[in-house]
């Protein structure tokens, strides 16, 4: 692409050319045009003297020779055939006859001259080459010779294009100097639209084109500009989108990971239960187990496998009801501290069945909940720390006037890479931490959806000796 300073450069060196080829041509015509127009004055000269010489007064034809050469600037002379003699001439003094011998070369020679005619002389005493018009009056009696030095024509073609040249140089050279800072004006914004153009080109937005007024380079300038945001913005959106696109992606593979780990899940926890109640009531059916005592322990388990599945299969229901978009929560007036109260009456037997160190600290809050959800939230955390204490069976339960409830159970901490991960459904608790028990698994994530429905909070932290899982209900206002 040609710099458009190089095309003006050109531009510029065209515009010097153009008047240099002027000014040779203006020299040309001028010493045609002049030779010409000076030829006209001769011949107006001559016809005057003529018509003087033919009224035979000698006194006026002097007197009128001499105003036409100061008028016209040229020479006359008045010659007289027979003798040979020039009669009178301006050049050589005014009002003086002058006689002498020719002083043109081969002018003898040349005939006679009825009609006006046009020639080069050459003055053999100065050596300078005349423009002359010549006629023969008087019945061929006197020659009138009329010139003019061409050195005068050359001086004054010379004059005139030095005076052009004065005259012109300042405003060619003014123009250009105006046509370099309208042009820069002009072209400063070309090249910042043709930068700002090729940054676009490379995804490149930055550096807005800064061109005042409300022209047509101001409007496309402004356009351009415009171009530029809107290009960004919907590259920006687009980029967002396609992130926001891998991330449904990335989740919907996660969410395809959990469904088949859930699925993997129950089937894992009712096939237990299953076996065991199958494998029990086929060998009560067959008669293998005698005693009632046998008996007895073989109702018995599958009493508890069934209990499990219960659970399991209730987990399930209470999931499945609080994800989907349906549910509604029974809300009313709650006191965080009186229901949290009476969830730990309702485990004190289990607390004492594993000799707990249960701390317990209540502060009253007001909330507008759901209080069998929130319970069930609640109680959801106590069989998680009931099921991860460790041998220093502590158990602590808070309530803070906040809204936040916290229950901390001593035992190893959960990796970080696992903190987020514990809130999906059916997450293998031998993968997060080393515990003896299995459990159904759906614990956390029911906390997580109960909570999400009261528009609180939950989360988990590690401590230096255990683990403290926290929910937080809005206050009533």
């Amino acid at each position: 692409m040609k710099s458009i300073k190089l095309k003006l450069f050109f531009g510029i060196i065209l515009i010097l050319n153009i008047f240099i080829i002027g000014i040779i041509i203006y020299g040309t015509i001028f010493k045609v045009y002049f030779e010409k127009e000076k030829l006209k004055e001769m011949e107006t000269i001559i016809l005057q003297i003529e018509s003087t010489i033919n009224t035979n007064y000698n006194e006026d034809l002097r007197k009128i020779v001499d105003e036409l050469a100061d008028k016209y600037n040229v020479q006359i002379d008045i010659k007289d055939e027979i003798s040979e003699r020039t009669i009178y001439a301006t050049h050589e003094g005014k009002n003086n006859w002058v006689f002498g011998k020719n002083k043109f070369k081969n002018i003898k020679d040349m005939g006679t001259f009825n009609e006006i005619d046009r020639l080069i002389l050459y003055d053999k005493s100065t050596g300078v080459n005349f423009l002359t018009a010549m006629k023969d009056v008087n019945n061929n009696l006197n020659r009138i010779i009329v010139k003019t030095p061409i050195n005068i024509i050359d001086e004054a073609k010379s004059k005139s294009i030095n005076l052009l040249i004065m005259i012109f140089s300042p405003i060619v050279f003014l123009i250009i100097i105006l046509t370099l800072i309208f042009s820069n004006k002009f072209t400063k914004p070309i090249i910042e639209i043709t930068k700002k153009t090729m940054k676009i080109k490379e995804l490149d937005f930055s550096d807005d084109i800064n061109v005042k007024g409300k022209d047509e380079v101001a409007v496309l300038s402004n356009s351009v500009n415009s171009l530029s945001y809107k290009i960004e913005n919907t590259l920006n959106e687009l980029n967002y989108k396609n992130l926001k696109l891998e991330s449904m992606i990335k989740k919907e593979k996660e969410n395809q990971n959990l469904r088949k780990e859930f699925v993997s899940s129950v089937s894992h926890e009712l096939k237990s239960p299953i076996t065991v109640i199958l494998g029990y009531t086929q060998a009560l059916s067959g008669g293998i187990v005698c005693s009632n005592n046998d008996k007895e322990y073989y109702i018995g388990v599958i009493n508890d496998e069934a209990e499990r599945m219960q659970v399991i299969v209730n987990d399930i229901l209470d999931l499945y009801k609080l994800e989907s978009n349906t549910f509604r929560l029974e809300i009313k007036e709650v006191n965080l501290a009186d229901l949290v109260r009476k969830i730990v009456k309702k485990n004190s037997l289990q607390f004492k069945k594993k000799d707990i160190n249960l701390i317990c600290k209540f502060e009253n809050a007001l909330v507008i909940a759901d209080e069998i959800r929130l319970e069930q939230a609640i109680q959801n955390y106590i069989n998680n720390a009931l099921s991860h204490v460790d041998k220093e069976n502590i158990i602590e339960i808070i309530v803070l006037s906040s809204g936040i409830i916290k229950v901390f159970n001593s035992g190893k901490n959960i990796e970080d890479k696992y903190i987020e991960k514990i809130w999906d459904g059916f997450v293998r608790v031998d993968k997060v931490r080393n515990y003896k028990e299995k459990r159904v698994g759906l614990g956390l994530t029911i906390v997580r959806e109960i909570v999400r429905l009261h528009k609180g909070q939950y989360g988990v932290k590690n401590k230096d000796r255990g683990v403290e899982f926290w929910i937080k209900i809005p206050l009533i206002q």
